[in-house]
């Protein structure tokens, strides 16, 4: 299978990689795509801060296999956007704007009355805010938050309270009692982090965060030139990347009035590693500073003891969560404790490994059987296997 090869910053011996374990990721891939779990591929591996890696294999469209991926390909990176109103939150901490252990409702006075009074900053950014989550949990008849607002946008469209709409779903447990993935509370953050600056959260992220790193082909608003090389994961973001390509305006909706901050995101392999390599760095890319080693270190560390995990059928009784990252390990996995991460529907993960200074970015599209756990779980240890 061709092997699509990007620019990289250095070779894999000048960061301390065994440049042959690059012949056996490819080969991993390849073998995932020939046996149909993923259509396609675009990897880049950094170490130290520098790229050692980048490649491409298969298509980047579910349903067109001569349309192939490139080590460029752009595609929405869904939750791996919830990293950045994390970061976001902890520059306000840094200027004593915010502390993460603040009620929601000292800055949304929706939250003001019970029980969401209850309800703080560490609940959001953990998902243990006990707000009923996306479609998983068993209650077959009950909406969700964003149902909620859509209901209610339908009845009062430009003027729905998006916030009190989202609320009005209730809890499903008490704050801190069970980790349940919520995007509602993240968006929620966005909202913080709006009524803080005063700009919006899109506008923080982008100007705070994505200019100073020089990720320039990241956005909440997909150009015409970046449609033409996305990735199509399938019928969910066909329409909309082709809306975009012929430059028609798309509609929003309700998703006009909430924070994009849970999901919006549009980046590429390559401007997510200078994000991940700023984090692997202590808050720091080269010369740029967007935060210190104690917010990363406070970002990152293992924040949820005894809190089970209920969420999309699991049945973890201490799930393994910091401020905005997931800290699990796959059972065996060749990462170091400590590594953290996120993931994004679609799929695609960005990978952290501070103590082997080691960053992944992927993009791996899935098959038509969806989600494949042994894709997902086996590429940390292929990566890995080539620390030296």
């Amino acid at each position: 299978m061709e092997v699509r090869k990007g620019i990289v910053d250095c070779s894999p011996a000048d960061v301390g990689y065994d440049g042959s374990r690059l012949d056996a990721v490819d080969a991993f891939f390849a073998r995932m795509i020939e046996q149909g779990i993923i259509f396609g591929v675009s990897y880049r591996l950094a170490r130290r801060g520098k790229t050692f890696a980048a490649a491409a294999l298969g298509s980047r469209h579910y349903k067109k296999p001569d349309v192939l991926m490139q080590p460029d390909s752009g595609f929405s990176i869904a939750s791996q956007t919830k990293l950045f109103p994390a970061v976001a939150i902890q520059m306000l901490v840094e200027d004593g704007l915010v502390s993460v252990e603040d009620r929601v409702a000292k800055y949304i006075p929706q939250f003001g009355g019970a029980p969401y009074d209850e309800i703080t900053l560490i609940h959001l950014l953990t998902h243990t805010s006990g707000l009923y989550p996306e479609g998983s949990i068993p209650d077959k008849h009950h909406i969700n938050a964003f149902g909620q607002i859509e209901r209610q946008f339908e009845k009062d469209g430009m003027e729905t309270d998006w916030i009190a709409a989202g609320l009005s779903s209730g809890l499903r447990r008490p704050p801190g009692t069970e980790w349940q993935y919520c995007s509602f509370g993240i968006a929620v953050l966005g909202a913080v982090i709006e009524k803080v600056t005063g700009v919006k959260s899109e506008d923080f992220i982008l100007g705070r965060i994505v200019k100073p790193l020089g990720m320039t082909g990241t956005t909440f608003a997909m150009t015409k030139e970046m449609a033409r090389n996305a990735v199509v994961f399938g019928e969910w973001n066909e329409k909309t990347i082709e809306k975009v390509e012929k430059g028609e305006e798309r509609e929003m909706g309700m998703w006009s009035l909430i924070p994009p901050v849970a999901g919006g995101l549009f980046s590429n392999t390559a401007d997510l590693i200078k994000f991940g390599s700023m984090l692997q760095n202590w808050g720091r890319l080269g010369d740029t500073r967007i935060l210190g080693r104690k917010a990363v270190e406070s970002m990152t560390e293992h924040r949820l003891f005894d809190v089970p995990d209920r969420c999309w059928g699991s049945a973890e009784n201490d799930r393994s969560y910091g401020l905005g990252v997931d800290m699990r390990r796959y059972p065996g996995s060749l990462t170091s404790h400590g590594t953290y991460f996120h993931e994004g529907a679609g799929h695609s993960v960005l990978i952290v490994d501070p103590a082997e200074e080691m960053v992944c970015s992927c993009v791996y599209p899935w098959g038509p059987d969806d989600w494949n756990n042994d894709c997902n779980g086996r590429l940390y240890n292929v990566m890995w296997s080539g620390v030296l």
